[in-house]
């Protein structure tokens, strides 16, 4: 639609271009719709939690790590950069979005017990709440507030650093318990804190991490939201002033079924006793160990002359 009013595919060509109102709302609408569905939001994040349990756990940290921020990208770099303007009543359809998305995502995560089924719906819910930065950035900067406008989107862009990081480090963590463990379900690990106390103890970082606790990543950044969001009283509709306080009490609800959820993950899989025999068996990951499903790595066809591999290097199968 862009390239049909500018009459080229570039970005400096589509910045150029001016829009009436109801084409540029269209354009948004489909650019929400797009990369709505690329980051996982509902009712579009269907694929997430089907996806991440079946993909390999180092595929699946770069699928909730980076995958789903090109999505972010694409929509700030759409909305941000190539619009000519933005228009508060944008920003509220992105804010109810996102918030619906960040409470459903994780009430989803509280009732899963496949580990990695759980750790996609938590991206589905922090997504919502990048989201709900975004339409905060919006309304803020279509009410005339632009320097509150950037605070709101430093804190989307911040948020979606900080679960990248521990997102990826959870992905990670669950691939070793996985592997170690031989079990999905939580309800079949139990006592693992004792098997793999350096894996426990790596995990619980992510997990306080995605709980939003103070002096862990992801509480600055939502902490920033809710500063963003505690602006409300400079804006002069009287709608907005009421909307954004409601929005930040589901943020503030988000935040704490989030961080019900992953206690009920870390007690269920490490504290208490081993459920199955496989858990009882569980020991610390092997630095060095490699393996990528049930085949070795690296393939046996690569074992020649030509791919050398030396007598002391151990691979798991």
């Amino acid at each position: 639609m862009l390239a049909g009013f500018a009459g080229g595919l570039t970005f400096d060509a589509m910045r150029g271009v001016a829009l009436a109102p109801a084409w540029a709302s269209l354009a948004f609408t489909l650019a929400l719709i797009g990369f709505g569905m690329k980051a996982g939001l509902v009712p579009l994040h269907a694929w997430l939690p089907e996806a991440h349990p079946v993909a390999p756990s180092h595929i699946s940290a770069l699928m909730s790590g980076v995958m789903l921020k090109v999505a972010v990208y694409g929509f700030v770099r759409f909305v941000f950069d190539l619009l000519p303007a933005t228009f508060w009543q944008w920003g509220v359809v992105v804010l109810a979005i996102g918030a619906g998305s960040a409470v459903l995502g994780i009430l989803y995560a509280l009732q899963q017990q496949n580990l990695k089924r759980m750790l996609a719906y938590s991206s589905v819910e922090n997504v919502g709440i990048i989201f709900m930065a975004l339409g905060l950035s919006l309304i803020f900067r279509g009410g005339g507030q632009t320097q509150l406008g950037a605070l709101a989107l430093l804190a989307a862009l911040l948020h979606c650093f900080n679960h990248a990081l521990f997102k990826s480090l959870l992905f990670l963590g669950a691939g070793a318990v996985l592997h170690q463990a031989k079990e999905h379900s939580l309800e079949l690990m139990g006592g693992l804190i004792h098997r793999m106390p350096k894996l426990a103890a790596v995990f619980l970082v992510g997990c306080l991490s995605a709980s939003a606790l103070p002096f862990f990543n992801g509480f600055v950044s939502e902490w920033l939201i809710f500063q963003a969001a505690l602006q409300a009283g400079v804006l002069g509709s009287g709608v907005l002033r009421s909307v954004i306080p409601a929005a930040s009490a589901v943020l503030a609800l988000t935040s704490a079924l989030a961080a019900a959820a992953f206690v009920q993950v870390y007690g269920v899989a490490f504290l208490g006793l081993p459920r199955s025999h496989h858990a009882a068996r569980a020991r610390e990951v092997h630095h060095g160990a490699c393996c990528l499903g049930r085949r070795c790595w690296p393939p046996v066809a690569w074992r020649s002359a030509s791919f050398p591999i030396p007598s002391s290097t151990r691979w798991v199968r």
